[in-house]
This record gives C-alpha cells, structure tokens and sequence, in this order.
C-alpha cells in the first residue's frame, strides 16, 4: 500500500509536458472566449456573468503559478520531516493495533464465557416447577428487550439530536441572511451567509436521500430565505421607483441626480442578485413563457402596474365591465407605449453592464405584462359561455392585441427565459385560451350561429337583388366595371369580416373550422340560393317551358292572382337573369382573389403539408380532393381550399348567361315568326314597303334587351353575350327566312333583306352606343357578316350592271374553280365557301342549276 501511495506522489510531482499545457490553455480560452472582442473587451459590472479580459486573466493564472511554487516549495522542505513523522506514526500504530488484537481476543473470551452462563442458567430454570420457570423465563426476556428498547431509543435521540442541529445551523444561517444589520451597504452583503446555507443543504442532499423529511424542511427554508431576500430587494427598487413617478411615465432625464443612482444601484444589485441565484442553484427556467418569471427588477416594477390593473379591470370600478374587454388590453398596450423609451434608453443598458447583453428589456416588460391579462381572462371566459356575443367579442379583442404585441416588435427569443436556446412560435394569449376546455368550439358556434343568421337577414333583405350602386375605389371588380346585387356585395364583406376575425389565430388547425365550417358552407347556401332562382325561372318562364294545353298561365296565393309572364318575360325577366348573373359573378370573381391572397395561400400550403388535418377533413365535400391526397406526391402544390366552389359559381354565372342569351333570342324570334313567313319575290315595278309590324316589335324587343344588357353588365360580358345573341338570330333568320322555302328570293327581295340587316345591325350599334368602353372592345357589325354575305348574293343584279357583280357572275363562281371563287369574294367582301354560295344562289328564282 506504501509502494502504491509513493508512485502515485511521483507521478503527480512530474512536470507535465508542454503539448498537454498547450492544448490545456486553447481549450480554456475556447471554452471562456468565444470570440476576440470578449478577449479583449468584456462587459463592464461586478456580475458573476462578467468575464475577464485578456490582462486580467493572464495575471490571475500568474499569480496562481506564483502561488503554486510557493506551495510546492514548502512542500518540498516539509516533506522529509512528514515522511519521518509518518514512520514513526506508523510504528506507533502497528504496536497499538497488536495490543488491540490482544484485546479483543480477551474481550471475544469474556463474552463467550457470559453466554456460556446465560445459556446454563437458562437451563437451570427449566428445571424448576412451572410457575418459578415461567417467572424466570420473562425476566431473562425483560433484560434483553430492554436494553433493545434502550439501544433503539438511544438511538433516535441521538438522530434527532443531529436533526435539531442541523436544523439550527439552517435557520441560523437564514436568520443572518435575512438580518439587516447584516444587509449594509446593501442586501447583497448577505450573500455569504446565504451561499453557507446552499452548501449545507448541497451537503445534505448527497448524503440525505431526498423523501426524507428533513430534506424537505430544509429545502423549504433554503427557497423561502431566497425568495425574502429577493422581495427586500425588490421593496428598495420600488421605493426607489417611486421617486421616478413608477409606473406613470417616467421623464428620466428630469429625475434628480441622487434619486437616478438610488433607482440605478437597486435595478442592478436585483440583477447580481439573480446571476448570483444562478450561479448557486443553476438556471431553473419556467417551462411557458406564461409563468410571470422573468428579470427580478423588471418582476418588481410589474407590482404596481398589476395592483392598479387589478383594482381598475377585476374589481367594482366602472372599468371593469364584461362588454368592453378592448379597455384592458389598451391599458396593457398603452403601459409597453409609454415604457418603451425607458426602458430602451435607460433600463437596456443596466441590464447590459450587469451581463444581460442578449435580452431585449422592453420583449421581457411586455412578456411580464401578459400574465395579467390572462388571468383576466380566465377568470371571466367561463362566465361568457352562455352568452356567445360577448364571448366572441372577447375572444376577438384578444386575437387583436396578439396582434398589436406582434406589430410592436415582441420578440420571444429575446426573452430571459429564452436567452441561449431556441424559442417556439409564440401562440399568443388566443393560443392559450383556445386550449380551455372546450372554450374555442363554444365561441366557433357562436360565430357560426352569427354568420348563419346575418347571411338568412342578407338574403331576406327586399334589397338583397337590387343592383347596388355602391362605388369601392378599392375593389378591383368595381374598378373593372362589374356590379353586383346588394346582397352579393354583402355576403362578400360577410365572408371577408369572418376572413378577419380568425386569421391572426397562432395555428391552422384553428384557421380550418372558421373556413369549413363558415366560410365555404355561406358560399355553397347563397350559390344554392341563386341556382334555386334560376331552376324557378325555368319552371314558370315561357321561353323555357314549351306551353301545355290546359296548364295554368299563372299562379294563385292567397287569392291574388299572379301571372308568372310577367316576372320570367320581358325586361323583368331579363333583370332577374342579371341579377342571378351579377351575383354569382361577384362571388366568383372574388373568391379568385382570395385564392391568391397570401393568408389562403398559406392556408393551401399548410394543408397539403398537415396528414393530421387531411385525415380529420377527409370527408368535407367543399374541400378541393387535390388538399386531401394522403401522399405528398398526388398533391398539388397550385391547388386552393376555393376551388370546388370557384368552379360551382363558374357553371352558375355560365348558366345564367345562356339563360339571358336564350331569353333575348326566344322574345326576339317570337316577334320575327309571322314576318319571316313574308313573301322575298317582289317584282321590280312594286315599291318597297315599310317594314312590317313584326320586324318593328321584334327589333323593339332586341333593342330594349341589348340596352338593358350594355347599362348593367360589364362591356366583356356584354360582347361575349352579344355575339351568342347574334349568331343565334342570324342562324335562325337563315333557316326560317332563307332556306325555309316560303318563297325564292327575286333580286329586289334580296335588297329588302339586305336593307332589314343593315337595321338590325343600325340596332345593334344604338342599343350599345349608351356605354362608350363598348365600342372600343366590341365590332357590332362583325357577328352579323354571314347574314350580310348572303343578302348581298341574294340581291346580285339579273342583267348588266356596270362596276357591279351580276348574278351570271356568281353563277359562274359558285361552279368554277378555286381562282373564281375567290376572286368572286373578294369583289363582292364575302366570305363564302363553295357550298354555302351555291345553296345562296340556289334560293334566286333565276338560278337555273
């Protein structure tokens, strides 16, 4: 064993070699010096989480090795002496220990010899009669369980004698903490009294096990000596902090020198007081940003902004009213604005100089702040419950100020609880709230139940399908000259209200409900609503309905009776088709606007990426199926949670333009019907007569549609509507007034035909002369250019006519080649093919093939 101790006293004694002296140095300076500018210039304070610059850490390890030789040196002349000294010890002992031998062996005989005894006189007893042994036997067993009694007693005296002691070096140590003669200059004087008690209850707890009782009760004391010591300081920054006018706004610079050092020296003795806390109990951070910890002078001065919060918002004072919770959160708002020059200018930099460089003090003011609204608010949400207007409007008011916190510049990660380590999305007091209990599906059916009921008063409205000429320089559907009905631009600013209640919310899966369950299910009732409309309009119009003999022209309610003509035909008629049209087009159009907006967007984006959600929304028939594919690879990264329904309005507003377009032509061909069965032989010697009773009704009835068309709907629409209205009549004045064979064509009946097209087209161009934009979008003459081509062949000369195309003419183009076809059209401006020419020209009663 000496051999081992004296190899270990050599091996420590050798010089250790200078590679391990190097590599011992780089990783002390990489451990300590994360980078040249705390080598060289570390932050100023007696704070333990000061570090020290190059000089001084050189000088510390010289004056270590100065200290160490001298060390080694005494060391050196002493040891001789102690080895000398230890031998003799030794010899002292191995002597002291043979006699102990000794001993004991005469010690294990004298005590065999008692039992040996005992046992013999426990024989002798049995021996004697009953009574003198039973009498005996509980003797012997007296003496033996008492002295157990005794020894076990001994025992917890002695234990609860080291208990009392222990108990007394605690408090002991306490008392001298929290004595204020021991507290000059200032509390932090105390703290060596407090770091004694920290060890001792260390020492404990490597030696105590932990459910011990003591261990508890120490413990106990240690956390409440900390805490005192913690709240007497925090009484010195806030009666220092009343000088300042805390927690009014504080105009620093008008503070009096003395009263400035006083407020600084507390401010900054709680700072070394809690690096100090972490340097002995080591960094116990809060596990949610909501616990209220924080930086212990920043804590402190939260004090009185809470008492006042408390007596104005949570007492009996007229503030503290259930329907106005937006006063709250602005006294809240309105402390971080008054504070923010303070504690940006003032505050900042006595953290700094304390070694808080990397916590922003005006993110942990308002952190400290929050705590108090939320026990605000959960203590008035449960009683909201049961009245979902005041519940939502609270819950409204809180997405609000999470958003105003946001905007002002909170940051969570430069927080003291989260100094050094990454911070979560902070979620806000809605974030928390939301998590209550069954709180966020209480407030969604309120607001459900809210926007069900605006959007049944929207459609029920004797407004709802008048055309608004309301003017919105920032909507784009009015700067593109669209309209829409009131209840359109209604359900539209419904949808976009509710888009602005939820949208701050801290997480998806509160985002989807609102539009799953509100937003897309308004938008699929007022598109039923529209597509009911027109399924009536096609039940009772005449232009859809061909008339059944016997059948009932109008309806009877109430004993009124109503005709049904009169609403489905005509001008009233066309306005309802409008009315169905803008609607739906309004909708359509800003839903595509929405799509591209960067919150659905998001919204889109979050749901593709979310398996949790595709799973829970699997089943919803408004969600487009391309959000709910279980595989990444099927999903389509373009696709929006609009699209289903963009399509359904698409399809509706397609509808009702062919709904407009077939009522226009069926009106328009039903005043042409008797005057298409005209005779088109008039002999040269007749005059051409005046147009015809039915071509003025049925030009009245087109003229009348086209100018309601060009005054409502936007020019676009109005071309596009146009041009299927056109085609439709010219088609149907070829079949019934051309090729029907009422009679042929002479060469003036081709005239008068000519002469009728150039009216519908003059028409044309005065229904929609009324909107200028019109003209310039739209060529009026072009859609009626094949009815124009063919009576201008059906009114080519019989004979001679100079510079002019005769019918032998077009006789001989129709059945030459490709050169005189051609040549044929261009002479004439046609546009012809070789079959439709030659049925034209077969129509003439001259035509002899």
């Amino acid at each position: 064993m000496s051999t081992q101790l004296i190899s270990q006293i050599q091996t420590i004694s050798q010089q250790p070699s200078s590679s391990l002296q190097a590599e011992q140095v780089r990783s002390h300076i990489d451990a300590y010096f994360s980078d040249l500018d705390s080598l060289l210039h570390p932050s100023a304070g007696p704070s333990k989480r000061r570090k020290r610059n190059l000089e001084e850490e050189i000088k510390y390890w010289e004056d270590k090795e100065s200290k160490s030789s001298r060390e080694l040196e005494e060391t050196t002349k002493s040891l001789p002496e102690q080895i000398e000294s230890t031998q003799t010890k030794l010899q002292t002992l191995l002597s002291s220990a043979q006699e102990l031998s000794l001993q004991r062996y005469s010690i294990a005989d004298k005590l065999a010899n008692l039992v040996s005894d005992l046992s013999s006189s426990d024989t002798n007893t049995e021996q004697d009669d009953n009574v003198a042994d039973g009498q005996t036997k509980d003797n012997t067993e007296s003496i033996l369980s008492q002295l157990e009694s005794l020894q076990s007693e001994l025992g917890k005296l002695e234990a609860g004698l080291a208990w009392a002691k222990i108990l007394e070096q605690v408090v002991v140590l306490s008392e001298k903490t929290l004595d204020k003669t021991n507290h000059k200059p200032t509390p932090l004087s105390a703290i060596p009294h407090y770091r004694q008690l920290n060890d001792l209850v260390r020492r404990l707890e490597g030696t105590l096990p932990t459910e011990m009782a003591l261990m508890k009760v120490v413990t106990e004391i240690k956390d409440r000596t900390w805490q005192a010591l913690k709240e007497i300081m925090s009484k010195d920054l806030l009666t220092a902090c009343e000088t300042l006018g805390w927690p009014k706004k504080v105009i620093y610079e008008n503070v009096s020198l003395e009263a400035r050092r006083t407020f600084e020296r507390a401010f900054q003795d709680l700072l070394y007081l809690q690096a100090e806390g972490e340097d002995l109990h080591g960094e116990n951070r809060p596990p949610h940003w909501s616990s209220g910890k924080g930086l212990y002078p920043i804590q402190a001065m939260i004090k009185p902004i809470e008492l006042r919060f408390q007596y104005h918002f949570m007492g009996k004072k007229g503030t503290n009213r259930v329907d106005k919770p937006e006063w709250a959160f602005a006294n809240i708002l309105d402390q971080i604005y008054e504070h923010q020059s303070f504690l940006s200018a003032y505050l900042q930099q006595l953290s700094a100089k304390a070694g808080y460089n990397d916590i922003d003090i005006k993110s942990e003011f308002t952190l400290l702040l929050l705590p108090i609204l939320l026990n605000l608010l959960k203590s008035r949400i449960p009683h909201l419950l049961d009245h979902p207007a005041l519940l939502a409007h609270t819950i409204y008011q809180t997405i609000i100020f999470d958003e105003a916190v946001k905007e002002g510049g909170f940051e969570l990660d430069s927080t003291s609880i989260y100094e050094d380590r990454e911070s979560p999305v902070w979620e806000g007091l809605s974030g928390l709230i939301l998590k209550e209990q069954d709180w966020f599906e209480r407030w969604l059916q309120g607001e459900k139940k809210f926007a069900d009921g605006q959007l049944n008063e929207i459609i029920s409205s004797s407004e709802a399908w008048t055309i608004s000429d309301e003017v919105n320089e920032e909507d784009d559907n009015q700067i593109s000259g669209l309209k829409s009905t009131v209840s359109a631009r209604q359900v539209k600013a419904l949808v976009e209200q509710i888009t602005d209640r939820y949208a701050p919310l801290p997480d998806l899966a509160y985002k989807l409900p609102f539009l799953l369950s509100i937003q897309l299910p308004i938008l699929q009732a007022y598109q039923t609503r529209i597509s009911g409309s027109l399924d009536a309009f096609e039940t009772l119009s005449s232009a859809f309905v061909r008339v059944v003999p016997g059948a009932l022209s109008g309806n009877t309610r109430s004993g009124v009776h109503i005709d049904q003509a009169k609403l489905t035909s005509g001008k009233n008629g066309l306005e309802r088709l409008m009315k169905a049209w803008l609607s739906g087009q309004w909708i359509e159009e800003g839903m595509k606007r929405w799509e591209d907006d960067l919150f659905f967007v998001e919204v889109s984006s979050d749901l593709s990426a979310s398996q949790t959600l595709k799973y829970k929304y699997a089943s919803d028939p408004l969600l487009p199926s391309s959000l709910k594919q279980t595989s990444s690879v099927d999903s389509d990264v373009s696709a929006s949670v609009f699209d289903i329904l963009i399509e359904r309005y698409t399809h509706l507003t397609s509808r009702a333009e062919d709904m407009i377009v077939k009522l226009i032509t069926v009106e328009t061909e039903n005043e042409l019907k008797q005057h298409l069965t005209r005779k088109w032989d008039r002999p040269p010697s007749v005059e051409p007569t005046d147009p015809s009773s039915h071509l003025l009704a049925a030009l009245t009835t087109y003229s009348t549609h086209l100018t309601a068309l060009s005054t409502t709907l936007s020019p676009i629409t109005v071309s596009r509507i146009y041009r299927k209205v056109v085609d439709h009549l010219s088609n149907h004045m070829l079949q019934r007034g051309v090729y029907a064979g009422w009679s042929k064509f002479s060469e003036h009946g081709g005239i008068d035909l000519n002469l009728e097209v150039k009216e519908w087209k003059e028409a044309s161009s005065n229904s929609l002369s009324s909107a200028p934009s019109m003209t310039a979008i739209l060529s009026i003459n072009t859609p009626w250019k094949k009815l124009e081509d063919i009576s201008r062949v059906l009114s080519l000369p019989t004979g001679e006519a100079k510079d002019k195309v005769t019918f032998a003419q077009g006789m001989a183009s129709a059945w030459d080649g490709e050169e005189g076809l051609k040549l044929f059209n261009d002479r004439l401006n046609t546009n012809l093919s070789r079959e439709e020419l030659q049925s034209v020209l077969r129509r003439r009663g001259e035509c002899w093939r």
